[in-house]
């Protein structure tokens, strides 16, 4: 079972392997069979906490959670991902391709313009990213 509430307790306490136990929510994610309603629910949450989130190394670990969850639970046409959308422009550049892959997996139309101008980044494998995204979007 995932569940929201054990998350929040995750983070009120930010204990020092915070995230060693954020992997282990991926591994869940990648691995179990869960109800789908709440990975929805998880994913919505976790969203949150990603675009609020300081330290770098834990956005990371939500954003990888996010991106199994995208994956492996097939919810990305299922949560709304404009709060990622409008933090892409903020997201460094070790990160930001989990966000444009997960923007990708959406589906919506509506993100086109939001991913175009990362095919003109300097780095590679964000252009690459990007026009994955567009791709994954395209044939929808």
């Amino acid at each position: 079972m995932i569940d929201v509430t054990n998350l929040k307790r995750l983070f009120q306490n930010k204990s020092e392997d915070l995230i060693t136990k954020l992997d282990e929510i991926g591994d869940l994610l990648e691995h179990g069979e869960l109800d789908r309603d709440e990975v929805i629910t998880f994913s919505e949450h976790v969203l949150d906490l990603a675009i609020a989130e300081e330290n770098i190394a834990v956005k990371e670990s939500l954003l990888r959670i996010l991106l199994h969850a995208v994956i492996y639970q097939d919810v990305g046409k299922n949560v709304e991902w404009d709060k990622l959308a409008n933090a892409l422009p903020m997201l460094h550049d070790s990160i930001l391709d989990y966000a444009l892959t997960i923007i990708g997996s959406s589906k919506n139309k509506k993100y086109l313009n939001v991913i175009e101008p990362y095919l003109h980044s300097q780095t590679d494998y964000i252009k690459q990213t990007a026009a994955e995204a567009l791709i994954e979007i395209s044939h929808n």
